[in-house]
């Protein structure tokens, strides 16, 4: 990620779509489904990519985490991080910690858990990225992730392909870049930086329901507001990032997978 992709304005209609502290798809909700059968309740958590909160506020509220680390690479995430988790009450339990793009500057073994949703698309070497996760976890820890993945070689049909590639294009115009990448590049990350055999769960019909959901809203009667943050052509172009990330997630050009993966404890 870099500084440049969340504006202000971005940053709030993403908030308005996706809920107060929430910068990707699902949300509150979503972070649920994550951390479903997971007790976390003491435990140190690194939040990696944290964006502005919202999850790493449920880590140490609902979930009662010993620490969250938040790490991000934008300061003003960071900022906003903190400011919603005093409010909160959980301040004294999350950290914050920018970061440029590499390496996280925290000791080997320092996590039980490592928590990410949808960041690992923003980064260009997977393999890189999973190997430092496993660094930071102490053996025996576990990742907790969840991803948007290529599969324009393995789509339902002609038209997947078609949708993911639209999709790739209609992101660049709202801003945001991103290095998708296919499942069997993931696996092979995972494999190498040696975590044991993931767990994955195909989240994309829930989350092509998600994405419609966001295109009816953004197109019903009740997009006012919306339209009168983003002004007019922001609010275009978030229609048509809405109705591609739908469609291409229905025809499964588009993957959104839930992994959880352990470091072997010896």
């Amino acid at each position: 990620m870099a500084n440049s992709q969340y504006s202000e304005r971005v940053i709030e209609g993403m908030q308005m779509l996706f809920g107060e502290g929430f910068l990707s798809p699902g949300g509150a909700a979503e972070v649920d489904e994550m951390l479903e059968g997971e007790d976390i309740a003491g435990k140190t958590v690194i939040d990696l990519g944290c964006g502005i909160g919202g999850g790493a506020l449920m880590l140490a509220g609902k979930y009662k985490a010993g620490r969250v680390v938040a790490v991000d690479v934008e300061p003003d995430s960071l900022e906003r991080t903190r400011a919603a988790a005093d409010a909160a009450g959980v301040g004294g339990r999350i950290e914050t910690l920018q970061i440029a793009p590499g390496p996280v500057p925290l000791p080997d073994g320092c996590a039980d858990v490592v928590f990410t949703k949808d960041v690992v698309c923003h980064i260009d070497d997977k393999a890189a990225a999973f190997a430092e996760m496993a660094r930071l976890l102490r053996p025996g820890g576990r990742l907790i992730c969840a991803d948007f993945v290529e599969n324009k070689p393995d789509a339902a049909d002609p038209d997947g392909i078609a949708l993911f590639d639209a999709w790739v294009d209609v992101l660049k115009t709202y801003g945001l870049s991103f290095h998708y990448e296919r499942w069997d590049v993931y696996e092979r990350a995972l494999a190498a930086a040696g975590f044991a055999a993931p767990r994955v769960f195909d989240h994309t019909g829930n989350s092509a329901v998600v994405a419609r959901r966001e295109y009816d809203l953004v197109t019903g009667p009740d997009h006012g507001p919306i339209k009168a943050r983003l002004g007019e052509d922001y609010f275009k172009t978030r229609i048509k990032t809405s109705e591609m990330r739908a469609l291409a997630l229905e025809r499964r050009g588009l993957l959104h997978l839930h992994i959880r993966a352990d470091k072997p404890a010896g």
